[in-house]
């Protein structure tokens, strides 16, 4: 989940420390999801996976219309990603070729078998199962913030602790 641009103000305590931990980890996942249920949940603005660089304009309008997952992007798009006509007009958008370039930038992002799955769901050939296990996820600490990549433990492996008193 990408933080930035996130107001935490008007959470709660948790809720914001929470925030702020994880937005210390650098996250790595496989490149393909076996899984149609964590596919379609996939969060398209401000998630791990999907980069949504088309500025805080166009993320407000998706979150301010709830399209907020892949499974709801498809809904509007159709399974091969390509009705840019019809996410705009959702988001009352006038340039069709701003959302089909972000349109674009998803589908590449999604491999074969993901796109497949995507269009089996949509003929109705297979339904996502809630009992699948949560995908694979590593996480790190990225300490690498401001500070130089010589940091014991910014390069992400781990780091021998010094020894103890007793050698």
């Amino acid at each position: 989940m990408d933080l930035k641009g996130l107001r935490l103000n008007n959470l709660s305590g948790f809720y914001g420390g929470l925030f702020k931990v994880w937005g210390l980890l650098r996250r790595e996942r496989p490149e393909c999801c076996g899984s149609l249920f964590w596919l379609l949940r996939e969060l398209v603005v401000r998630g791990s996976r999907f980069v949504c660089e088309v500025g805080p304009s166009l993320q407000q309008r998706l979150c301010e219309e709830r399209i907020l997952t892949l499974g709801q992007v498809v809904e509007v798009c159709g399974p091969r990603l390509d009705n840019a006509a019809g996410l705009a007009s959702r988001l009352s958008l006038r340039s069709v070729r701003v959302v089909s370039l972000l349109l674009q930038s998803w589908k590449q992002q999604l491999s074969q078998s993901e796109l497949a799955l995507i269009a089996a769901h949509c003929n109705g050939l297979k339904s996502p199962n809630d009992n699948d296990s949560f995908p694979e996820m590593r996480c790190f600490p990225d300490l690498s913030c401001g500070e130089s990549e010589q940091t014991p433990g910014a390069s992400g492996q781990p780091v021998e602790s010094p020894p103890g008193p007793d050698g």
